[in-house]
C-alpha cells in the first residue's frame, strides 16, 4: 500500500491517508491486545480507540497487512504470509491431545405439540357448529314460531315409558 491509487474502496484509501499522516507523528505506544484488534478490524471500536491502534499499527507494517486480509477476507484469499504467521500460533501436534466432539442436539419431539393442535382445532369446529346449530334454531323458533316434527312423532318418548311409578320400582 503506496499510492491511493492502489486502493479497493474508499475506507483503505482513508486508512491509507491516516497512515500517511501518522508518518509524520513519532508516537510510540503499548501494542493492543489482540481482542482490541478484533473489534478495530470489525468497526466496533469508539473513535480514541481506533486512533489509538491506528497509530500503532503505523509502526507494525504485519499486523496492518493482517488487518487489511481480514477486512477483505471474503473476497480475496490471504496473503500466503498472513497463513504462515497464523498457523505458527498454533502446534500441529500437541501432545497429548484429544479431540471430544460436540453432543448432537436431541431431535426436538413435536409430535404432541401437533395433537394437541389437531384436537384443538376438531374441538373449536364441534364447538362452533353446536352454537350455531342451537342459535340457527332458536332464531327459526322466534321467526316463524314452533315447527312441526317432520317425524310425526315416531321418535318422541311417549308420556307412559318412564312415569314416576316405574322409577318407584
Amino acid at each position: 500500500m503506496t499510492r491511493p491509487g492502489d486502493m479497493k474502496s474508499a475506507a483503505e484509501a482513508a486508512l491509507w491517508g491516516r497512515f500517511r499522516a501518522l508518518e509524520r507523528s513519532d508516537a510510540s505506544q503499548e501494542a493492543p491486545t489482540a481482542l482490541e484488534l478484533a473489534a478495530y478490524t470489525e468497526g466496533r471500536l469508539d473513535e480514541a480507540a481506533a486512533e489509538r491502534i491506528e497509530t500503532w499499527l503505523h509502526g507494525h507494517r504485519e499486523a496492518l497487512d493482517d488487518v487489511v486480509a481480514a477486512r477483505s477476507g471474503h473476497e480475496l484469499p490471504a496473503p500466503h504470509e498472513v497463513v504462515e504467521r497464523a498457523a505458527a500460533l498454533v502446534e500441529p501436534d500437541p501432545a497429548g491431545a484429544r479431540i471430544i466432539p460436540f453432543r448432537r442436539p436431541a431431535a426436538p419431539s413435536y409430535g404432541w405439540r401437533v395433537h394437541m393442535a389437531r384436537v384443538a382445532v376438531a374441538a373449536s369446529l364441534v364447538l362452533t357448529g353446536l352454537i350455531g346449530f342451537t342459535l340457527g334454531t332458536e332464531s327459526y323458533a322466534s321467526l316463524f314460531g314452533p315447527a312441526a316434527s317432520v317425524t310425526g312423532g315416531l321418535f318422541d318418548q311417549s308420556s307412559g315409558v318412564f312415569t314416576s311409578e316405574d322409577s318407584a320400582i
